[in-house]
């Protein structure tokens, strides 16, 4: 496999960073803090292939002797600024490849100033031609997930571009209303994939079947992008790796696209305090973003013991809508110690980092033995726990169905659920096999799950129906009120 090594020697906040850029076909990202120099090693990347960057980039940002050094299979290349000159020595290295996303450079702004805005205002719709296909829809799939979504787009020809309009590039407009909206006038996601997309499809996919090294660099692509627009922008390219043998390069702060590749794809730059850079690779995700970012994820972790109370707790912040606005998890753990023991891990290894918050709620059997077990010895102060107003899910279904007949909630599932084999018939083998050892109700409610999956009917839908039962015929109000509180 070919890479690229690279070199450079006080260049912008740079005292000294050499780093090995493999070529195999994939993504990579290269991640750091603000001012890492993660931008001047793309850029000294796309010097290769885009001539003016050392000349615009690179100007006032280096000094006597500054280097930029190259190797490339048996090839060496080196600039070095002299007399306000970068002089270049050694053996020419072609490598192909184009470069976007920069706010300053590449592609994407080249066109963007007051006088080409004038000049595209004086496009009329039949100065236009069809944007292509591949253009059209990856475009619409990557922004809306719809393929269709721009099939109004179109653009100037090359020539007509460059002779009567002076565009540097060919412009694309979208036809709203019967008018053309230039590309630059739209935002600055859409502006920049559709130099991308049109990069790709004039440059990349022209040169099929052929084997020679090949770059795309994209800088800080997600600031342009919704994160689920950047998603669909990662599959997009990793197919597109594969498929035409092309390394893609990113510049990149998103946890979302770190998080997508492998730690060997990583590269982090990490800046010391006398400015040469240490790069890290493979760097696994966590450790990127946790020198990136502050802990994220969800805003509240809700710990519970079982599935059912998981169900029950998310219908009940839903219908009350606690959800408004936040995130949050709940997360069933096993019996209600293991609860416990996890919340207070959490709390003491501040797991959930800044600014979250860790919940539990207990099945109301154990509100007493918790009390007298724990906080009358003074442990676990320290934890937020509440308690569900039923004993548990299991123990209200079995008081329901067996100990204290609700006849209106008997009759309802055993109308919705029961068309074979009736819950008649499963409470009374119940009661003559189990009546009076399954105290906890564990063995009822298996007895009713496999009823209902013998007549091919949906246990879920009826334990959703059960958890709604409880939430709209039980007193939730206390426990919403913990909730209202612990969000707020």
């Amino acid at each position: 496999m070919n890479q690229l090594r690279l070199t450079i020697e006080n260049v912008r906040s740079i005292k000294s960073c050499t780093i090995e850029f493999p070529l195999k076909p994939d993504l990579y990202a290269i991640t750091g803090k603000n001012a890492s120099g993660k931008s001047t090693i793309m850029a000294a990347i796309a010097n290769l292939f885009f001539n003016d960057i050392l000349k615009s980039f690179f100007e006032n940002s280096a000094t006597e002797g500054s280097k930029i050094s190259y190797s490339y299979k048996n090839f060496i290349l080196t600039y070095t600024l002299l007399n306000n000159n970068w002089k270049k020595t050694g053996q020419d290295i072609y490598l192909h490849g184009f470069y976007e996303g920069s706010i300053i450079h590449g592609n994407r702004f080249r066109d963007t100033n007051y006088k080409a805005l004038k000049q595209a205002a004086l496009v009329e719709i039949n100065e236009l031609s069809k944007a292509d296909k591949y253009i059209i829809e990856n475009l619409g799939i990557i922004l809306h997930d719809d393929v269709c979504y721009y099939h109004d787009l179109y653009k100037v020809s090359s020539d007509r571009a460059k002779q009567i309009f002076h565009f540097r590039e060919s412009p694309y407009f979208l036809i709203k209303n019967k008018k053309p909206i230039s590309q630059l006038s739209l935002s600055t996601g859409e502006n920049l994939l559709i130099s991308l997309l049109h990069s790709i499809n004039n440059q990349l996919l022209r040169r099929r079947g052929k084997d020679d090294d090949y770059f795309i660099l994209l800088d800080e692509v997600e600031l342009a992008l919704h994160p689920a627009a950047l998603m669909r922008l990662i599959i997009f390219l990793r197919e597109l790796a594969k498929k035409q043998n092309v390394a893609i390069y990113f510049s990149t702060h998103s946890t979302d696209l770190i998080r997508s590749l492998d730690p060997s794809n990583i590269y982090f730059m990490n800046k010391h305090h006398d400015d040469s850079i240490e790069i890290i690779n493979p760097c696994f995700p966590a450790y990127a973003t946790r020198n990136i970012f502050m802990h994220d994820g969800y805003d509240y972790l809700i710990l519970v013991e079982d599935i059912l109370t998981k169900k029950l707790i998310d219908w009940l912040l839903k219908k009350s809508n606690l959800k408004k606005s936040k995130l949050i998890h709940i997360l069933p753990c096993g019996g209600w110690e293991i609860v416990i023991s996890m919340h207070q891990e959490i709390m003491t290894s501040n797991f959930l980092g800044f600014g979250k918050k860790a919940f539990t709620v207990l099945d109301g059997d154990v509100e007493q033995e918790f009390k007298t077990k724990y906080l009358s010895n003074g442990l676990h102060k320290n934890l937020n726990v509440a308690f569900l107003p039923i004993q548990s899910a299991e123990k209200f279904l079995r008081k329901k169905l067996y100990n204290d007949i609700d006849t209106k909630m008997f009759r309802h599932f055993n109308d919705c659920f029961f068309h074979k084999k009736s819950l008649d018939e499963i409470m009374a083998e119940y009661k003559s096999k189990y009546g009076d050892i399954d105290t906890k109700g564990k063995t009822l409610l298996r007895l009713i799950k496999s009823a209902i999956e013998e007549q091919n009917a949906n246990f879920d839908d009826m334990t959703t129906n059960i958890l709604e039962y409880i939430v709209e015929n039980e007193n939730m109000d206390s426990l919403i009120n913990r909730f209202s509180k612990t969000f707020n």
